[in-house]
Order: C-alpha cells, then structure tokens, then sequence
C-alpha cells in the first residue's frame, strides 16, 4: 500500500478532561503518561488493548494519555509501517488540562509485520516511541 493512500485513511479523535489550576502554576513540559494500542475507544478510554493485531482489523488506535501543565501545543502521532516511510497525524493538546487524552487510528492496516508509532512534541522531541504487530 503506498503512503499517500495509507495516510489517507487515518483519523484522529480528541477529549479534553480534567482541569486543575495549580497544575498550571507548575507548568511542566509535555510528558507521555501511557501510549497504548487497541481496536476501539469508549468512553475516552481505549478498548481491546493488545500488541497483535490483523490485516482484518477494521482500525488500529494509538491512546496518547498526557500530562500537560503548560501552555496549549501539538503532538504528531507518527505511523512508520515495515516497509518504511512515515506519516503524521497532528493533535492539539490544551494547555487547561493537567490530563488530556488523544488518540489516532489507522483504518484497513493490511501490511504485516511490525509498525512504530513515535509521539513527538511541537519542538520534533520524542516524546515516546512504542510498535505493534500486524498479522496477516
């Protein structure tokens, strides 16, 4: 599959929770709480959470769980499949949330083998790096 199609079919989902003020006056830098993998979200919370996935799989999410105490920013969810090449799914993160949960999935992932998924901040730092497997 090229890239371009692949890139495509991604789609991206938000939720915003949790506010707290003095976590704002200790303004931290982004940090990445949990990335996990699954086959769905419900009730912003990631269903089905696993490593191994199929080429039958209707979709694959990365969850991105943050802690987020300074100003409004961006992440890049960054899919790299095995055969190489990458691409982006940009998020916004609020700076009013101590705790802020995002994610990204693929749709139709049909190349097996092992896949990277690399959050990184606005300034292109890695934030955090995880894969998973897709079987045929």
């Amino acid at each position: 599959m090229n890239l371009p199609k692949l890139a495509s079919m991604v789609v991206t989902g938000i939720a915003l929770v949790s506010f707290s003020g003095s976590a704002l006056a200790d303004a931290k830098p982004l940090e990445v709480k949990r990335l996990v993998f699954a086959r769905g979200i419900d009730g912003h919370e990631p269903q089905e959470v696993g490593t191994t996935f199929s080429t039958k799989d209707d979709r694959v999410y990365a969850f991105v769980e943050l802690s987020n105490a300074g100003a409004d920013d961006n992440i890049d969810v960054v899919f790299q499949p095995p055969s190489g090449g990458s691409f982006a799914v940009p998020l916004k993160v609020s700076g009013k949330a101590a705790r802020f949960r995002t994610w990204a999935f693929t749709r139709k992932t049909q190349e097996a083998g092992e896949w990277t998924v690399i959050v990184r901040d606005s300034g292109n730092k890695v934030l955090s790096r995880q894969s998973f497997t897709v079987t045929k």
